[in-house]
């Protein structure tokens, strides 16, 4: 049946919004794609090179633009035509999953090649991550942007469950390069779907200076107590939980001595989870108290974390990155929705980006630093220390009824 505008029901609101549908699917294709690629190409640097500092490395070289350029390119998604935005960055990175193929079928795909074009797909992404998020909530009505948010929380864990399996098989049975093809033919989703959604008309003042909008989106979020407060612990929160993601094959391939296979089951195991997460975030909508709850879900994340860790069994290990997925996702989700709905209209581009250089930023730093501190220490030792920090600031933060537990 048909689904009406506007009439999709309950926390699956946003659905109801022919554009925000035709989005989230292209979207979701595409997601598949970047993680089938993600997991191919992180299993090849670590059998070929088994040196984990290399996976922080090229996390690193993919996010550095996004710290850069990002700021920018938020004040760009409120002056320019976002269609052109969205198209133009979902061409460079299709052309760089080709590249990529090319150059594996020829024998050359090096670590500098690797390092090289992860830093152009960064860049590309630096201009089109806060032009897509504030795309995505201009296509609902105020009152379904926690939905919009949860939702596509939902399509992106659902694609971190997926394509992770989708590599597995392909690794196993074709090898990276098939998993690079992949993802350069997920893009025909997306582009596909740019031309067929409507884009708002831009609400940023004709007048106003690149430079004066800029400043103007970075005053107004740390003029604001909540946007301020919310922003750091985006950026605390990525650096001290995401470079978990990034050192499952280590955890994988030498903590449990599971491979490839193995790898692909813990990276979907948290997708499973945080598909869960976004469902019940979405459920949840507006429920009062949000603040302290997502608080204590990167809490919970924390303890959680540190146990998997610690076990060494793959399906234990899967068990509790199911959780830990669900609470990393229920927590990152309410942020987001919060920020959104903190968010002027005419500054919402600007705004997501300086959340968007904090979110997206400290993953890479932290990702880095846990490179080199693994080589001495040891990956799960190192992500072990990570999650108790992170524990200790959530902590203090609940303690001290901050500006943020109060929202």
């Amino acid at each position: 049946m048909a689904v009406k505008e506007g009439s999709a029901p309950g926390f699956l609101g946003a659905l109801g919004h022919r554009g925000y549908r035709l989005l989230w699917i292209g979207a979701f294709v595409s997601s598949v794609g970047t993680w089938t690629q993600d997991v191919g190409l992180s299993w090849l640097i670590h059998s070929r090179y088994r040196d984990p500092a290399l996976l922080g490395l090229r996390s690193f070289a993919a996010e550095a633009p996004l710290i850069t350029f990002m700021l920018v390119g938020g004040a760009v998604a409120d002056r320019i035509s976002r269609r052109r935005i969205l198209l133009t960055s979902n061409v460079i990175q299709m052309l760089g999953a080709v590249a990529l193929l090319v150059l594996f079928a020829l024998d050359r795909l090096g670590i500098g090649p690797i390092l090289g074009l992860a830093l152009l797909t960064g860049l590309a992404q630096s201009q089109s991550a806060p032009t897509y998020q504030a795309t995505l909530t201009s296509l609902v009505p105020p009152s379904e942007i926690p939905s919009a948010v949860a939702l596509n929380s939902l399509q992106f864990n659902l694609s971190r469950t997926i394509g992770p399996a989708l590599a597995g098989m392909l690794l196993a049975v074709a090898g990276a390069g098939a998993c690079f093809g992949a993802n350069a033919l997920s893009f025909g989703a997306i582009l596909v779907v740019l031309f067929l959604i409507p884009f708002p008309a831009l609400a940023a003042p004709a007048k106003e200076s690149l430079r004066q909008s800029l400043r103007n989106g970075i005053s107004h979020v740390f003029r604001s107590p909540a946007l301020g407060a919310m922003t750091l612990l985006a950026f605390a929160g990525s650096c001290l939980a995401f470079p978990l993601i990034t050192y499952l094959p280590v955890v994988a391939g030498e903590s449990l001595g599971t491979g490839a296979a193995g790898y692909a089951g813990l990276l979907s195991a948290l997708g499973v989870g945080a598909i869960v997460g976004a469902l019940f975030t979405a459920r949840r909508g507006r429920a009062e108290g949000r603040g302290r709850f997502l608080l204590l879900a990167f809490s919970v994340y924390a303890v959680v974390a540190c146990l998997a860790l610690a076990v060494r069994s793959q399906a234990s290990a899967m068990a509790l990155l199911a959780v830990a997925g669900s609470c990393l996702v229920v927590g990152n989700s309410t942020l987001s929705s919060l920020v959104q709905e903190h968010a002027p209209p005419e500054l919402r581009g600007r705004v997501l980006s300086v959340y968007g250089v904090a979110f997206r930023g400290g993953s890479p730093l932290g990702g880095l630093l846990a490179g080199l501190l693994a080589r001495h220490f040891g990956a799960p030792a190192v992500l072990t220390v990570y999650s108790l920090a992170l524990l200790v600031l959530t902590v203090i933060l609940l303690a001290r009824r901050s500006t943020l537990a109060s929202l």
